[in-house]
């Protein structure tokens, strides 16, 4: 099961400096069996927001175009690429240099350097969301770059800041919780870390749907029902 330390913190207030590997060590050692601790961040590395400035016809490629992209206070590069939906205006996820990525979201992730894409120099590439790994958070088509317009980010921001991705991930293995039911969800673990250092556990806050159906729905017995 994967963990976010960020949605743990949504229920259980962890001291800034606590050790990580001493949380996954006493987890381990009370409850439940934790592989790994992975730093989200370090997947995105190299990742950044670019804002398409213009786009220009490549002299040697039909299907390949030319991005002068801001890359963040003000720098312009060229960029060659051959998405379908690239636009002037949009904002996109640039691959700087030193960056590494899935191309065309297949085999082993290769470095991104600058280079010449029929004879037009590259700096970097602008990626579509299964190069990157983020194809189930931001689907797009085959030959489609990742749009970001409808985020609040700019040209420079890392991807991490502009998609909030900057979080940990407990790799807890299934097996050891297999009779821990109350366990099975971000909610059970954090009630669990706050049982282990004597922190207060918040409440789960009711969920507001506003639904306009026509259906209505209400508790019987609101003894069994701890949440109603």
């Amino acid at each position: 099961m994967k963990v976010s330390l960020n949605w743990i913190k949504d229920y259980v207030k962890l001291p800034d400096d606590m050790d990580l590997r001493k949380l996954a060590y006493d987890l381990t050692m009370s409850t439940v069996e934790v592989e790994d601790i992975e730093e989200l961040a370090k997947r995105f590395e190299g990742l950044v927001v670019g804002e398409i400035k213009e786009v220009l016809p490549h002299p040697n490629a039909d299907k390949l175009r030319i991005c002068r992209t801001d890359i963040g206070e003000g720098e312009i590069k060229d960029i060659v690429c051959g998405g379908e939906n690239v636009a002037e205006g949009i904002k996109v996820v640039v691959a700087l240099p030193g960056a590494w990525v899935k191309w065309h979201g297949e085999g082993e992730p290769v470095e991104i350097k600058v280079s010449k894409l029929r004879g037009v120099e590259s700096y970097g590439m602008i990626c579509g969301a299964s190069e990157i790994g983020l194809e189930d958070l931001l689907p797009c088509g085959e030959r489609e770059i990742t749009d970001l317009s409808a985020f609040d980010c700019k040209a420079g921001d890392s991807l991490t800041d502009a998609l909030d991705l900057n979080d940990f991930v407990l790799d807890i293995d299934n097996k050891s919780m297999t009779n821990r039911p109350d366990m099975w969800g971000h909610y059970g673990i954090a009630r669990e870390i706050a049982a282990l250092y004597d922190l207060p556990l918040e409440e789960i806050k009711p969920y507001d749907l506003d639904m306009d159906g026509g259906m209505e729905v209400y508790v019987e017995d609101a003894e069994r029902c701890r949440r109603c």
